[in-house]
Formats: structure tokens, sequence, C-alpha cells
């Protein structure tokens, strides 16, 4: 599906707003953040996710195809390559991949941004989303010139604990087929970046259930965080806004997506305008950063926030402030509130 160009309006007002962090943060919380993400961007992906959820067994995949998003960002499909005797690759949406490209002894950890029926025949394959980062071995080794990697060997393993159904579930494995305390009646999804990847995965299982049974029985809100390079935006290189146009066109009344975009010509902050703008499809476009107010107001009414899922993904600091808002909402069950970051 081929989206048009939009320009971005022109902010009514050269004012600008305060930061997100200073909105949430206070300065030694910041610095408490910091300090811990440094130490985490030190370690390695097998070392940040040692106590994470893994399969045993690495498979062979074949890497079949590349398609360029922006510059910063490639779609790489990986073909399982099928053993004898070997069970097959099997995942849950979220979930991501210990990858092992050649030359390189230590894994990379890139998420599966495709759902688990794209695995089955005909289309028999992973999707991986993979931001350039030259100081990422595996990330590097994966951003050389397609005509050098296309064809090559991988080895793969599934792993994490950031999926769908949400363990807080007991009434089935979608989490929508019974009714019941423990039934889910909204599921809310917070993206900042390339934390959409997991949520992609996620939402894609979701408009697939929806599509076999004709609805969800679910409200699905989805507030997706984007740095872009400046008002002049081509939304088909932002990362999977395509792919949500079309799911949320399939969920119909029951789902709602916000697109919030902020200009890196601004620093990321954000610019006062005025009123949200309608942008393609009629998607609603907000020039600012999410604020308190969105995530409660897509948390649904207090009364029935007992039913509603929170899945939470970007970088660390948006993701543990957003996390604690969730928790701390009225009505919420912290068990609800899901999370993962990005570093």
């Amino acid at each position: 599906m081929k989206i048009p160009s939009v320009r971005l309006p022109s902010p009514a007002s050269s004012h600008r707003a305060s930061s997100y962090h200073s909105n949430f943060i206070n300065p030694s919380t910041t610095l408490r953040a910091m300090a811990s993400k440094t130490a985490k961007q030190s370690l390695s992906h097998l070392e940040r996710t040692a106590a994470e959820p893994r399969d045993e067994t690495l498979h062979r995949v074949l890497l079949t195809d590349i398609n360029p998003v922006n510059p910063t960002i490639r779609l790489f499909r990986l073909s399982p390559i099928l053993e004898p005797g070997q069970r097959p690759i099997t995942f849950l949406p979220g979930q991501w991949l210990d990858v092992y490209v050649p030359g390189i002894s230590k894994a990379g950890g890139f998420t599966i941004t495709s759902p688990p029926s794209l695995l089955q025949p005909p289309s028999n394959y992973l999707e991986l989303a993979i931001q350039k980062s030259p100081s990422n071995p595996p990330a590097a080794w994966l951003w050389q010139e397609e005509e050098r990697i296309l064809g090559s060997q991988l080895q793969v393993r599934v792993g994490g604990s950031f999926v769908w159904p949400p363990p807080s579930l007991s009434n089935g494995e979608s989490g929508i087929e019974e009714k019941g305390e423990g039934k889910a009646t909204r599921v809310v999804f917070i993206a900042g970046g390339v934390g959409i990847n997991p949520l992609m995965s996620i939402i894609s299982h979701l408009e697939q259930t929806a599509r076999e049974v004709g609805k969800l029985g679910l409200v699905v809100k989805f507030l997706y965080a984007v740095r872009v390079p400046g008002l002049h935006t081509n939304p088909s290189e932002i990362l999977f806004l395509e792919r949500l146009i079309s799911v949320f066109d399939t969920l119909g009344n029951e789902g709602q997506f916000q697109l919030f975009l902020t200009s890196v010509q601004n620093g990321g902050e954000e610019v006062r305008s005025g009123k949200p703008v309608v942008g393609v499809k009629g998607i609603e476009i907000q020039r600012r950063r999410i604020h308190q107010t969105d995530l409660l107001d897509a948390l649904g009414p207090v009364e029935e926030r007992k039913g509603t899922i929170c899945y939470i993904c970007g970088v660390p600091t948006m993701t543990d402030e957003f996390v604690e808002k969730a928790k701390n909402a009225e009505g919420m069950n912290e068990a609800n509130v899901l999370s993962e970051k990005w570093w």
C-alpha cells in the first residue's frame, strides 16, 4: 500500500513546551536512570537477558530478503532450514531472537516483528526490524551491502517473556474467549521509536484473530511516538506506519491508533501547536510527545480498568516512567502492566 508524502503543519507558536523529562522526571531520577542506562549498555545482549526464558535449540535460517524502510532501519526475512528430527521454530508474539551471524561469536538480540502465522506455509518466514548500529557487531554485519549477505545462513534461538497472551490472564490463549474476572476487555500499547517492534508482532496477531472470528471483543488503543527528521515527513519512512493503518482498518470501531511526532530538528522536543492533525487516512497525528493524560485516557474508565492490559516498550527512561504511571493509575492491576526496554 502506497501512502503519499504529507507535510506536517507548521507550529502555531514558536514556544517550546517542556520536554518529556521535565514533565515526568525529577533531576535525581534522571541521574540514576542515566547511570543505569550506561551500565546496561555496556552489557551484551546475552548478559542483559540472562534471566529471561529462552529456547534450548539453535535453529538454522536463511537470510532471504532485506527491505530498507529508511536510512537507519532495515526489515529482514529469515526462512527456517528444516533439520531432520528437529522440531520447528515456534514463538509467542512479542518474543525476540538470539541471532548468530557468521564470524561473530556473540549473539545479537533482535525482536521478531511478524506474527507466528507467517512462520507457517506458504509464507514461512520470521521478520526482524534492525536499526543501523555500527557499534553492535551483529547489527553492523547485517547492515553490510545487501548482495554480500543475502542467502547467508544464520543461527537463531527464541527467547523473551514480553508476550501475548500476558501471564496474568486466566481465560484462554488469546485472553478474549471466555467471560469472568480475568477477562481482558481493553489492550493498550505504548511504543516509543523501535520499541514498536514487539508490539507489531502482537498487534498483527490480534488483527489475524479479528479476521478469523469477526471481532476481537476487545478495545485496542495504540499510542506510537516517533522522532522524525523534520516538518516534511514521508509517512512511508515511519517504521510500520502503513502496516498499522491496515491493522486498524481491520479492527474498525474496536481500535484507535494515535501517532505522536517530534522533530529531530527541534532536538526531539515537542512544539506547541493547535489542534491535533488529521493525518493519512484519518489517523490522528499529534506533534508532541505522549503525555500522562494520553496514557490515562487510553487505560479507560477507572471502574473498567481491572480488564485493561497495558504493554509499554521504548527507551529505558520513557518505559520506566510510563510503567510507573500505569501501575499507579486508579483501578489498574499492576500485574497487567508489561514492559520491555530497548537500548
